[in-house]
């Protein structure tokens, strides 16, 4: 019997770690400097290449991938290829989406070619360790890799920190290592875990007990980190025990299932409905449990800062009490531990009545809306993916009842247009559910291009194209005015031609439908319905001046954005990463 050999190589050794995560797919532009990884993926049985068309797509691909599976990876050329995924890396960074960035890098002779003679390598900025420089900013850990031996220690060291801070890191390995010898993986990785100071803990759960204990109308916040810290069966449990009514974030949108019992909706300031503003901010006792706090809902903190609970990554924020060495998962067990040690509470605060009403039925001939789009797809999406890009579109689909855990995507922290493209691409390699896509037609210009990797990879994603003619969440933002003046024109600037869908999505191999009314929709899912193995664009027409009722309603208020209050003191100091 043959003995198993004692090394691997460079590239074998990243792949079963990579692996070990959970990765099955590795997005990617192929390059020169990488070409020595995708051989050794050709005879992989478990991870997979999926080439992209751009890196960027590749970086949302992964970005997406992490949000379902715990971990995404991606790779690219140096320099071209890893300045050209950089957004969209950040955009992970921003939204502690855990994506293993790998970056080829030049060979050790390419190297002492540059410094000694003034020989620029390929792709070279003329600066070295340029890529490096740029993504130790937007990464929790970074390693350059020049020799073998090297490999197995930095490899794990840049992995071993993507699951303790749960964001991105970066490995550069030179271009001429992937074949050569190096150990073999030994033992399982870990994360890091930070001790528990007990008596910080115990100090920081009485004071929260006793701030619960003396209100009547508190409210859970819920937000992304819950999901990015897989706490959702100890956020339920916090739930059951404390008998609280709950809302999240459009960023934690479906971090449980919207059918558990205490859930209201999507608080997202200014844009959540008037009711649930209302209600949300008359609660005498806000918890935000892993809640990023942006200028867009900065005033509720400010106008509430005695009576808010902060708790994240970075520590607990209780009034003007700060504790930094408490993280937010032993706070959500222990703060459970404490409530189920009480008698039973009753759901406390009902907020039955904030339950949206149906809408009422229409005609078939009835020209599409935003309300009217996002009231019919209510039911088609019940057992998919809804993914909604930045833009008015984002924050009508807070409405959408998800019935499933995790069932729901979007950037709506970083906000980068286009997004939802290439993260379609990453859901669908990641899980089961179909996603289905609602983006702008501003923000699908950024990448229509990604149609081509769902029809090479036969993944049968929806792609609803809000098609108005115009970069309607600009125009809101500058001159809302525009959608209440029928005579009033938009700003130059936001003003867009108008794109033959059906051409397109031909010119890519995708199916396609129009909807123009209510009946062509309703064809249009019925097609969508029946495809498995290919995308279909849904060239969705809306008049540019129709705007969503849950946008309209904050027409004529201070913009979104800017935060009217002033804070007592810092929210809570986060240590990055």
């Amino acid at each position: 019997m043959l003995e198993r050999p004692r090394n691997g190589t460079v590239a074998s050794y990243l792949v079963t770690r990579l692996e070990e995560l959970g990765i099955e797919h590795l997005f990617n532009v192929p390059g020169s400097y990488c070409s020595g990884l995708l051989a050794a993926l050709a005879g992989n049985s478990r991870l997979k290449a999926v080439f992209t068309t751009y890196e960027m797509e590749a970086a949302y691909a992964a970005d997406a991938y992490a949000r379902i599976r715990g971990y995404g990876a991606m790779c690219g050329t140096y320099g071209v290829g890893a300045l050209s995924a950089l957004n969209g890396v950040t955009g992970a960074f921003v939204e502690r989406c855990p994506v293993v960035v790998i970056n080829g890098g030049p060979s050790t002779n390419q190297l002492d070619l540059e410094v000694d003679y003034g020989i620029m390598f390929l792709h070279s900025t003329g600066r070295l360790r340029a890529d490096l420089a740029i993504y130790a900013q937007v990464t929790a850990a970074t390693a350059v890799i020049e020799r073998a031996e090297e490999a197995p220690d930095k490899i794990d060291e840049v992995l071993i920190a993507c699951m303790t801070h749960r964001r991105p890191v970066y490995l550069e390995i030179s271009q001429d290592l992937w074949g050569q010898s190096c150990p073999l993986p030994v033992g399982k990785l870990s994360a890091s875990l930070k001790p528990v100071n007990a008596d910080s803990l115990s100090e920081c759960l009485d004071d929260a007990m006793a701030r619960l204990a003396g209100a009547q109308r508190p409210v859970v916040w819920a937000g992304e980190e819950l999901d990015r810290w897989q706490l959702h069966g100890e956020f339920a449990e916090l739930l059951r025990a404390g008998g609280l009514p709950y809302v999240t974030t459009l960023a934690g949108k479906s971090v449980l299932a919207e059918t558990t019992r205490g859930f209201l909706g999507v608080y997202d300031g200014r844009f959540a409905p008037p009711d649930l503003q209302e209600f949300v901010e008359r609660a005498d006792l806000v918890i935000a449990l892993g809640t990023a706090i942006t200028d867009f809902v900065g005033d509720i903190v400010a106008k509430d800062y005695n009576s808010m609970i902060l708790a994240s990554h970075g520590g607990i924020r209780i009034g003007h009490h700060i504790y930094p060495d408490v993280g937010l998962r032993e706070f959500v067990v222990g703060l459970t531990y404490r409530l189920a040690s009480h008698a039973a509470v009753p759901l406390r605060w009902d907020g039955t009545a904030l339950r949206q009403p149906g809408s009422s039925p229409s005609a078939g001939d009835s020209p599409m809306t935003f309300d009217l789009l996002f009231a019919r797809m209510s039911d088609f999406v019940r057992d998919k993916l809804v993914i909604a890009d930045t833009g008015l579109s984002l924050f009508a689909s807070a409405g959408l009842p998800i019935a499933a855990r995790q069932g729901y995507v979007s950037q709506s922290i970083w906000m980068s247009i286009g997004y939802s493209l290439g993260a379609s691409v990453g859901a669908a390699c990641a899980g089961t559910r179909r996603p289905v896509v609602f983006v702008g037609d501003g923000a699908f210009r950024e990448g229509p291009q990604v149609l081509s990797t769902l029809v090479q990879y036969k993944l049968p994603a929806v792609i609803c194209v809000m098609n108005n003619g115009i970069m309607g969440i600009q125009q809101f933002m500058g001159h809302p005015e525009y959608y209440d003046s029928a005579q009033g024109q938009p700003d130059y600037y936001n003003a867009l031609s108008r794109w033959d869908y059906a051409a397109l999505a031909q010119a890519f191999g995708a199916r396609h439908a129009r909807a123009k009314t209510l009946a062509e929709l309703d064809e249009a899912l019925r097609q969508a319905a029946e495809l498995t193995a290919s995308p279909i664009l849904i060239d969705v027409v809306l008049d540019e001046k129709d705007i969503p009722s849950v946008i309209r309603h904050t027409t004529g208020r201070a913009a979104p954005w800017a935060v009217q209050a002033n804070f007592e003191a810092p929210l809570l100091r986060r240590i990055v990463p």
